[in-house]
């Protein structure tokens, strides 16, 4: 991960949190990127059959942050994959730590637009 100042992180956040755009009579909304660790994150838990099984984007916001406990979740399809771990890996929460302002806010923006992808 590159280091790079708390103004550089905050700037490149706000950037793609505020890149609203009108196409015809329609919103897109922004593309956000994610490093691996954590685009991996928001890609096991955001499925189509999470949402069928009753989850919320709140839910799931609350599984890739690492808000829940295996009992208060044991029902999202995920889980029961060996490759999820409920607990964010180290690279994730340093990322989250880096981008503390508006990370969460990135993180539901890809939830509810789709439009996520790797860093680079």
């Amino acid at each position: 991960m590159e280091n790079k100042s708390m103004y550089e992180v905050v700037m490149n956040d706000f950037k793609q949190v505020y890149s609203f755009e009108v196409k015809g009579d329609e919103v897109v909304g922004p593309k956000i990127k994610f490093p691996q660790a954590v685009y991996d994150r928001v890609q096991a838990f955001n499925t189509t059959e999470a949402f069928y099984n009753g989850w919320t984007y709140y839910g799931i916001m609350q599984l890739i942050l690492g808000k829940l406990k295996k009992e208060e979740c044991w029902f999202h399809p995920a889980i029961h994959e060996e490759r999820v771990s409920l607990k964010p890996s180290e690279e994730f929460e340093r990322w989250l730590d880096e981008h503390h302002t508006l990370g969460p806010v990135l993180i539901m923006l890809a939830l509810a637009y789709g439009d996520y992808e790797l860093e680079g």
